[in-house]
């Protein structure tokens, strides 16, 4: 008689695995470049409080597109492989994965209650920056994704 395997458990138990690679593998130190660089001059002038929700956003919607980007990593090689511009990846994402970016950015926000704590300037100033952070973020997991596969660790 053959043996039962249970999808959801297996699904989980390769959810929880890709998620721990995305912690593992994830560059940390560049998105911290990146929002010293970018985000702080716009959230200088902000309470504490506040430059700490509008950060914890960017990291946390930065890591939630990284692993979204290693989960189509199959149809990101397919498709758009790491060898092409990054312009042309760009306008890959957008045709593909614009909808669910967006949705991961406006979930992000209303997990952080991002409205309640920052002006509107403010609000519009870092959801510019959460969407940049959110295709370039996408196109490294897809790019982790695709090294991860090929040594067979994914």
């Amino acid at each position: 008689m053959g043996k039962i395997v249970w999808l959801e458990a297996y699904r989980g138990n390769r959810i929880e695995k890709m998620r721990h690679e995305a912690l593992m593998g994830f560059p940390w130190g560049k998105l911290s470049k990146m929002v010293d660089e970018i985000l702080e001059p716009t959230t200088r002038l902000l309470t504490p409080q506040q430059q700490y929700v509008a950060e914890e956003a960017v990291y946390r919607l930065a890591f939630e597109a990284y692993l979204t980007g290693m989960e189509s990593s199959r149809r990101g090689e397919r498709e758009c492989p790491p060898g092409r511009p990054e312009k042309d990846r760009s306008h890959w994402f957008h045709r593909v994965y614009r909808d669910s970016g967006n949705q991961l950015m406006g979930q992000v926000a209303q997990d952080l209650d991002l409205f309640r704590y920052l002006d509107e300037w403010t609000i519009q100033s870092v959801l510019a920056f959460m969407e940049e952070v959110g295709i370039k973020w996408f196109i490294k997991g897809v790019d982790e994704g695709i090294r991860l596969r090929r040594r067979g660790t994914l």
